[in-house]
């Protein structure tokens, strides 16, 4: 039971949503799928004057543009799993997408969109972002912006989007047939939260990966494939590519001091794996 007033909207033209924006500011929160806002309001964690809901301004389609697949903001992790462009284009986000902790409750609901809003760094979403550079499509009654992933996410439950953007899409570019790609995630069960994820793309010999929810951003590493390409070489780059300093780690209820500086190189030498075993 929510316990706080507030008002409810759902305009049918953007420009209007971007009114309401503008007026409101942090007082008010952008609706995706529900499954972040409604809990906190719930447990008076957030309690805005205003719950602006998006529902009416078409921001739930997949399309493609040129060498770009655009995924809507109000995208559910579902409606990603069953679109033939992601299929085709985005099998990295797909895979990411399928593996959402909370079954079809939270996938058939929740957004990748809202996910990418929130900025919680125990999630699946930043790192796929970063790793796939993505850029996420900002629009505010000033006009429009595109902000690469990486920039993005500035830190724990923060983000770079203003309190009058509301996010519209995010953009891919399209991953091509010769991209191999991997992620993996490492959790304690079914419906916890991932401990570490790490997303990997290698286009011929040169290595992209993003390493998630070990940091309060992802870890962006970029670098050229070791000629040898056999287990030791991978295991040197994936300890590589994991480095995470004592500052910098993640500590929570979920892992403690150490824990995931320990286990990340392990969960990005799997990823790069499943890139090996794609060649």
């Amino acid at each position: 039971m929510i316990r706080h007033n507030f008002e409810y909207r759902a305009p049918r033209e953007i420009e209007e949503a971007l009114q309401i924006l503008a007026g409101a500011g942090d007082d008010c929160a952008v609706l995706g799928g529900g499954t972040w806002l409604i809990p906190n309001m719930t447990f008076a964690a957030h309690q805005p004057g205003i719950v602006l809901d998006p529902k009416h301004l078409g921001f739930a389609s997949i399309s493609e543009c040129g060498g770009e697949v655009v995924v809507g903001a109000r995208a559910t992790y579902v409606d990603a799993m069953r679109s033939p462009i992601a299929v085709a284009h985005l099998p990295l986000l797909v895979s990411m997408a399928r593996g959402i902790t909370g079954g079809i409750s939270i996938t058939g609901q929740g957004t990748i969109g809202g996910s990418a809003c929130y900025g919680n760094p125990s999630s699946d979403v930043p790192a796929c972002l970063v790793a796939m550079r993505a850029r996420l499509r900002l629009r505010s009654i000033g006009g429009t912006r595109d902000l690469g992933a990486s920039d993005y996410f500035l830190g724990k439950f923060a983000t770079a989007r203003r309190s009058d953007e509301m996010l519209v899409g995010i953009v891919f570019p399209k991953m091509t047939s010769d991209v191999r790609w991997g992620y993996y995630k490492l959790k304690f069960s079914t419906g916890s939260w991932p401990i570490v994820t790490a997303a990997a793309m290698v286009v011929n010999d040169c290595v992209r990966v993003a390493l998630g929810a070990a940091t309060a951003v992802p870890i962006l590493t970029e670098m050229v494939l070791p000629a040898d390409g056999g287990g030791e070489p991978l295991a040197e780059l994936a300890k590589s590519c994991a480095s995470i300093s004592a500052d910098e780690e993640l500590v929570d209820e979920l892992a403690g001091p150490g824990y995931r500086r320990r286990v990340a190189h392990s969960i990005v030498l799997r990823a790069l794996e499943q890139c090996r075993g794609r060649e």
